[in-house]
């Protein structure tokens, strides 16, 4: 018997020391200077299967929790609408709702002589649109400010090579930019500096303070030990923590705070931790299965120590 869990955690980031990310997987890109570094709210979310309380044979990612990653984001953020946005997306999958399409060649150590890419935004009002934008290569989701105004080019004007792709003969006319150039650039600032080698990196958490100031959250899709996760970065506050447990109530999984993000700790912690606060009387019997005798868990090495420490102390 197997469980399907969703873990997540909310905490304080900061983007001069990000700190490590996804457990050799994934890696920021380093972060350059800001003139007055501050702290944000960030919310990660990923999801584990496993087959009993020692986690020791878990695949990590959201997607085996049971849930996907479009329902996720919905259940966050309910009201949209998103825009994704996508950098370096194969060409042959840009959707048609997509806006502003950018085409470019990149070249790269070890790979092709000349590889064509792209980038683009789309807007997404329904789960369903969220998930196309991610089948196609989005892996940025934002949510803007209400009556702020979107920003202006960045001073000094960036420029950057590029190279136009020669269009196809049934290829169709895109839709112009639905986000000013100024909100491209600082999306650009986040995601176009990428390298591609494992551990990829794929964010500069640099780019985050002056993006956040014109939109509400920033969800990124980061890479867990063998599947996506979500992180949510912020100025004001998510708690999210409802949201998530109403969904994994209606979907039969089990809901897991934790206390640092949950690609970077111990799902037999967590669970251990979880099970000192479980009512059976309300919630029933715990719904993982404790590990066979002679399986090393957390919580068996957190007793032995706890008893070590009050026999040592001459207690009873």
């Amino acid at each position: 018997m197997t469980t399907n869990a969703l873990g997540f955690c909310e905490d304080r980031f900061k983007p001069m020391e990000p700190g490590r990310l996804c457990r050799g997987r994934e890696r920021w890109i380093d972060a350059y200077p800001l003139k007055d570094p501050e702290d944000l709210f960030r919310v990660v979310i990923s999801g584990a299967v496993f087959s009993d309380d020692s986690a020791n044979d878990a695949r990590r990612g959201l997607i085996f929790s049971g849930l996907v990653l479009h329902e996720v984001i919905h259940a966050v953020f309910p009201n949209g609408p998103l825009y994704a946005w996508a950098e370096n997306a194969p060409p042959r999958l840009i959707p048609d709702e997509a806006t502003g399409v950018e085409e470019y060649s990149v070249s790269q150590p070890g790979g092709p002589i000349r590889r064509w890419l792209c980038r683009w935004m789309m807007p997404c009002s329904t789960p369903t649109d969220i998930q196309k934008a991610i089948d196609c290569g989005a892996d940025v989701f934002i949510s803007l400010k209400a009556d702020v105004e979107q920003p202006g080019p960045i001073a000094p004007p960036f420029t950057e090579e590029s190279h136009e792709m020669p269009r196809l003969a049934d290829e169709p006319d895109r839709p112009a930019p639905t986000l000013s150039e100024g909100l491209r650039q600082r999306l650009y600032l986040l995601t176009g500096f990428r390298e591609g080698e494992q551990p990829t990196r794929r964010f500069q958490p640099g780019a985050l303070p002056e993006l956040l100031e014109y939109v509400e959250v920033a969800v990124l899709v980061h890479q867990d030990k063998h599947a996506p996760c979500l992180g949510m970065y912020s100025r004001d506050l998510i708690d999210p923590a409802g949201a998530l447990k109403a969904l994994c109530k209606g979907k039969g999984v089990l809901a897991v705070p934790f206390a640092i993000p949950p690609m970077l700790a111990r799902w037999d912690r967590a669970l251990w931790e979880l099970r000192q606060e479980w009512d059976e009387n309300t919630d029933g019997p715990f719904p993982v299965e404790p590990a066979p005798e002679g399986v090393h868990s957390w919580g068996r090495r957190h007793g032995r120590r706890r008893r070590k420490r009050t026999h040592g102390s001459g207690e009873e």
